[in-house]
């Protein structure tokens, strides 16, 4: 059996890394990441909504922030610095920040000389910046259908490849110093032949990806994470939750239920671990390859994101799928922490919130906890 697993393995990773999706902006985000010590700000994801369209999305922020000091105009600085540390830290920052402006103007207007159609727009005044780039790379009809949003952007919203930029900044409270936020993003439409789309099957999913989990070295046990309607979430977010998929005004406030097995590597066993985190991530790019009809959300380099942390616990979604109406969906996870690595394998329910002790707890309801046996909590 075990040879068997390994061969299977080895095809779903040649047909994996081949479907590994290069895009427009992939050469900014490596050059802004150099930039800011070879870290990537950017994520992608392949989904399906259920409207027979398959989107690759990939998004980043980039943003700008100046310090104030100690006796900045009255403003006192979390980080107690003094103005001359203030001002020399800024001095960096705005090398820097020119820098990865430079990148994204150079690359989006490169990108506008091959696009069916741009839109570029700057304004610099009184301390405040506005950049916005809006880039139809390939439209899916004859015709290029488009319109305008509020802040002015132009919008095309039946383009097969867009590129968009949109960055804005405010002064902070000394009337000195700026702080910005934007959004660099990418999206790219491949409509299916039938523009059909079909709810998630589990179990055949599951037949794929079990096998790796059945290894020696790996434990598991049952969860049950769950909180009524009337167990208020927002009330008790910073003793009891480390994150959450609200369903907003499309679902109930506060009632969800996230029930499934969390598998555990001791962190001694890292090799272990990185095998089954690839496999797993492997294993479902190839199922949404193949079954490109079934509405799900896959995010590419999970496991590249969880195994970069040295300390403290994090869980990051790789892959969910919609199974059938009602907010009910397939969550697959992959965690660390301190005392090893995670995956988790969940059916969702309405509001799905992860407790803070996600690792630890075999039962958490409205608040109620119950520890796995043995468990070691920070």
């Amino acid at each position: 059996m075990k040879r068997i697993i390994t061969i299977a393995l080895s095809a779903i990773l040649a047909v994996a890394v081949s479907a590994q999706p290069q895009t427009p902006v992939d050469k900014m985000w490596e050059e802004i990441a150099a930039i800011l010590f070879g870290t990537r700000q950017d994520t992608k994801m392949k989904v399906n909504h259920g409207d027979g369209v398959i989107r690759y999305v990939q998004n980043g922020i980039v943003g700008k922030y100046f310090l104030c000091s100690t006796s900045c105009d009255g403003v006192t600085s979390s980080l107690q610095m003094t103005p001359e540390e203030a001002e020399a830290a800024n001095a960096r920052n705005s090398m820097r920040f020119d820098s990865i402006f430079s990148i994204v103007r150079h690359h989006l207007d490169s990108l506008m000389v091959i696009s069916e159609e741009s839109y570029h727009f700057e304004s610099h005044a009184h301390g405040i910046d506005t950049i916005t780039y809006s880039l139809c790379l390939k439209n899916s009809k004859d015709l290029v259908r488009k319109y305008k949003a509020e802040d002015g952007s132009m919008i095309y919203p039946d383009a097969a490849e867009t590129v968009f930029f949109d960055f804005t900044t405010s002064l902070q409270p000394c009337g000195k110093h700026a702080r910005g936020f934007g959004i660099l993003g990418y999206n790219k439409n491949v409509y299916l032949p039938t523009r059909e789309s079909f709810y998630f099957d589990k179990q055949s999913y599951l037949q794929t990806i079990m096998p790796f989990l059945k290894q020696k070295g790996i434990k598991s046990w049952n969860f049950l994470w769950k909180q009524s309607e009337d167990y208020d979430v927002d009330a008790n977010w910073s003793q009891d939750f480390v994150s959450a998929v609200r369903m907003g005004s499309f679902g109930p406030k506060n009632a969800g239920q996230t029930i499934g097995t969390m598998y555990f590597i001791p962190r001694e066993k890292t090799e272990l671990a990185d095998a089954l985190f690839t496999a797993i991530d492997s294993a479902t790019l190839h199922y949404t390859e193949i079954h490109p009809e079934q509405m799900f959300r896959y995010s590419y380099n999970t496991k590249e994101s969880v195994m970069q942390y040295t300390e403290g616990s994090h869980l990051s979604d790789l892959f969910d799928g919609t199974t059938g109406k009602g907010n009910v969906s397939i969550q697959v996870l992959y965690g660390i922490t301190p005392q090893g690595y995670y995956v988790v394998i969940a059916d969702v329910e309405n509001n799905f919130c992860i407790p803070k002790e996600w690792y630890a707890l075999k039962s958490f309801v409205n608040g109620q906890k119950e520890y796995v046996k043995g468990a070691k909590i920070k």
